[in-house]
């Protein structure tokens, strides 16, 4: 099972580095060659909204990649499985 609070950090680190590796020097001109809202993506970005799907969507449309690619969960599912396993502890 995946922790919300550590995937929601993973997405949003991901969307940050996304948006940079497309060449967006800031949220802001990200948001306004795209046509999207920079209060949301920046309140998404930071903590202070959870991002909703469709908003999710727009951003990874804007960035020529796909909504899989964006959250990037087959990476976070693999961190947090290789945790698990050091651990030592098993939720099954």
């Amino acid at each position: 099972m995946l922790d919300p609070e550590v995937t929601i950090t993973h997405i949003r680190e991901n969307i940050r580095q996304k948006i940079q590796d497309a060449g967006y020097a800031t949220i802001e001109k990200f948001a306004y060659e795209n046509r999207l809202t920079k209060s949301t993506i920046t309140r998404s970005i930071n903590g202070s909204r959870n991002p909703r799907l469709v908003t999710l969507i727009e951003m990874a449309n804007a960035l020529g990649i796909n909504l899989s690619e964006l959250l990037d969960l087959r990476h976070i599912e693999h961190q947090q499985l290789k945790k698990t396993k050091v651990s030592g502890h098993n939720n099954k």
